[in-house]
């Protein structure tokens, strides 16, 4: 009869096999993804790609969460040491995981929704920001923000271009400095340009264009967790607009994220 000290034995490569598995898979994505991504003309592939794949990683994701949830119930006294590490590293890996498949949706769903309706834009700041306000808090990041023109968009990707921008703001601070966080728009003869400036870490010149490229990561998961799809649904969401979105930074000193929008579709 199989003892206890088996039987987690068994679950425990079960659950290395699977972890394994999904890391392989996970990099195979990333890779045809950012593959994908390089080719405009390949848009309707790469949203079915990211689609299908998000789904395709559901399956062994709950494997392992199951295996995992079933050790840390009924056998979580019998783990010290290496194994209590090993069990802690797979539970992060499905986290991760799981946070990828949900951005991998999102991107695969932007632009799906092809009613536009006029939104104010202050509303929508408003509303981020409540949200946001435990992170706000926790950080004492201070956001300012000029009368907005209320604009014709697709509702759900307008805010998610903003709660992106903003987000990434708080996020990418300087240690033991609070975010300051500006939020404005210029008006041009044929479109407006918004920007999201911070007082955050910049980003080297080298790495302007590259932070746009779906699963870029300029910064290890434990200094800063993430999927690195965040600023490729920002360029996406922008584009769908008929605009365009770049970056200006300075190390040290801070990035102002600048997009533009058409005043055609603006009132």
């Amino acid at each position: 009869m199989e003892s206890e000290a088996e039987k987690v034995e068994r679950y425990r490569k079960k659950l290395e096999l699977a972890e394994r598995k999904v890391r392989i898979l996970e990099d195979m994505i990333e890779d045809r993804t950012r593959e994908l991504h390089l080719k405009k003309e390949e848009n309707l592939e790469l949203e079915l790609f990211a689609y299908l794949t998000s789904h395709d990683l559901q399956e062994p994701l709950r494997t392992i969460i199951s295996f995992v949830e079933i050790l840390e119930e009924d056998y979580q006294d019998n783990f010290e040491g290496e194994a209590r590490m090993a069990l802690n590293y797979i539970r992060e890996g499905a986290d991760r995981m799981s946070l990828l498949i949900k951005s991998l949706l999102q991107y695969s769903k932007v632009g799906k929704n092809r009613t536009r309706r006029m939104v104010n834009t202050n509303k929508v700041l408003n509303e981020i920001l409540s949200g946001l306000q435990k992170s706000i808090q926790e950080t004492g990041a201070q956001i300012v923000y000029s009368s907005l023109p209320r604009v014709n968009v697709y509702e759900i990707e307008w805010t998610q271009l903003f709660q992106n921008l903003i987000h990434n703001a708080i996020k990418f601070r300087r240690p033991g400095v609070a975010p300051r966080i500006r939020i404005g728009v210029t008006e041009g003869e044929e479109e407006y340009t918004f920007f999201v400036e911070d007082n955050g870490i910049g980003v080297e010149e080298r790495f302007k264009e590259k932070i746009f490229v779906i699963f870029q990561r300029l910064h290890s998961n434990e200094q800063y967790p993430g999927t690195g799809i965040g600023l490729a649904n920002c360029k996406k969401i922008v584009e769908l607009h008929g605009g365009k979105i770049w970056l200006e930074s300075e190390v040290g000193v801070g990035s102002t994220f600048y997009f533009t929008i058409n005043k055609s579709l603006a009132t």
